[in-house]
């Protein structure tokens, strides 16, 4: 089958590792009719044309294609003609059961909420509107929770997030079509991921491993290596905070980095990062030496993209870097080195990033324990987890307090200033459980 350029453009694109919004940052262009040239819904200008091969390095490969590939018509019975069918009774029966879930989370759907559904759907039937004109909608949204993430409390992250997975579920039921498409896979990943993030922080971690599967799954569906490498190496370092068995994470990440592709991408660096707190944390400190020396090798090839972005978790600037190395640093006992590398972090990161200024805090003051600062480390942590809000009190930081206490050497432990921080730990870690 001949070579398009909607599917070069989207190689080039994943090889790179550089998204839709990026990219439209970069031409620049809008967003949204990138995402309709990128799916073969519009044809581009060769102008254009030559500015992708310039930024994506595709080397007049996209030009080239532009001028020899005629633009082809969506045919009648496409997923984009499609007429929308009425639900049948089993589709009746899992719209109701989903909806009773979101009821029994605390998010309803109003009958008129619904009503104003079914017009919508039928106003876009009308005017030649089907749903896979509404992808980069949801492009959008994902793009969203990769902002939001840290900002939102997970309770209410967790509500926002099933309701939109159900309104991915309701769109798909009713387009069968669509389930199948690389581009839906994605959006489902990239929802699937935050959710299993959000559970793993709310420490649920079976309802969250379940999840991982869904985000894998897509993910791997995708067709997209990028994303399929991201959500391993969110999982692998969740699992690390969740308390999993080192060997049978270190051996995920050593499996995952050797399957690999050796280009650059923000998911391979984000496995290594993983896989370098693991050695560190198990006393490997020479080989967490070089997966940090990778990581850095890695971190100056990514685009600028995906290293300028410091607000989504989608994005892997410095900041992660200085992250990656502090924990290494911490427990390596380097004062001097974890000391400058939660300085850089913290100087990387957005003011409003609480969650994560309080878990560089927090990997200083263990590491200062362990280093025999047993007072100051711990008088730090305690001011620290003290004032993060109680439903910022996610599993990462809790479990990161947690290493403070438990670096505390025998000799230390029935201190006063000890002993009032075991006791703050001891009150719970105050963010929103599910029952």
């Amino acid at each position: 089958m001949p070579e398009t350029f909607d599917k070069a453009l989207r190689e080039l694109m994943i090889e790179r590792g550089i998204g839709v919004r990026a990219l439209a940052r970069e031409v620049p262009c809008d967003a949204s009719h990138l995402s309709k040239i990128c799916l073969d819904r519009k044809r581009t200008s060769e102008r254009t044309a030559k500015r992708f091969d310039e930024i994506l390095g595709g080397g007049g490969r996209l030009v080239e294609l532009l001028r020899t590939t005629a633009k082809e018509a969506v045919p009648v019975g496409t997923v984009g003609s499609e007429v929308p069918h009425p639900l049948n009774e089993d589709d009746e029966m899992e719209r109701r059961r989903l909806l009773q879930a979101l009821a029994t989370l605390g998010v309803t759907m109003a009958p008129a909420a619904e009503a104003i559904h079914q017009i919508r759907d039928g106003v876009d039937h009308a005017i030649g509107l089907g749903e896979d004109r509404h992808l980069d909608e949801w492009e959008e949204t994902v793009a969203e929770y990769g902002h939001s993430y840290r900002l939102v409390p997970p309770a209410e992250l967790l509500k926002n997030l099933s309701s939109d997975l159900v309104a991915i579920q309701r769109t798909t039921s009713r387009r069968p079509a669509l389930r199948h498409l690389p581009d839906w896979y994605r959006v489902t990943g990239g929802l699937a991921l935050p959710m299993a993030k959000t559970l793993s922080n709310m420490d649920q971690p079976q309802l969250a491993r379940n999840w991982w599967t869904t985000a894998q799954h897509a993910a791997d569906s995708s067709r997209d290596p990028d994303l399929s490498l991201w959500v391993s190496g969110e999982r692998l370092i969740h699992g690390l905070y969740e308390r999993r068995p080192a060997v049978v994470l270190m051996r995920q990440a050593s499996r995952i980095i050797d399957r690999a592709p050796a280009a650059p991408r923000r998911g391979l660096i984000h496995v290594r990062a993983a896989h370098a707190q693991m050695l560190a944390q198990e006393g490997a400190s020479s080989q967490a030496t070089a997966e940090l020396r990778a990581c850095g090798e890695i971190f100056q090839r990514l685009p600028a993209s995906v290293t300028r972005e410091t607000r989504s978790i989608y994005g892997w600037s410095e900041h992660r870097l200085r992250y990656t190395q502090a924990w290494c640093h911490a427990y390596s006992g380097e004062q001097g080195e974890l000391d400058a590398a939660v300085a850089r972090g913290r100087e990387m990161l957005p003011a409003d990033d609480g969650r994560v200024h309080a878990q560089l805090e927090l990997m200083r003051a263990a590491g200062h324990v362990r280093a025999g600062d047993t007072s100051e480390g711990v008088r730090q942590a305690h001011a620290v987890y003290e004032a993060q809000p109680a439903e910022q009190r996610t599993l990462m930081v809790s479990s990161l307090a947690r290493q403070v206490a438990e670096a505390v050497p025998a000799r230390s432990r029935a201190e006063p200033v000890v002993l009032g921080y075991r006791e703050l730990l001891a009150a719970g870690n105050g963010a929103a459980s599910i029952t």
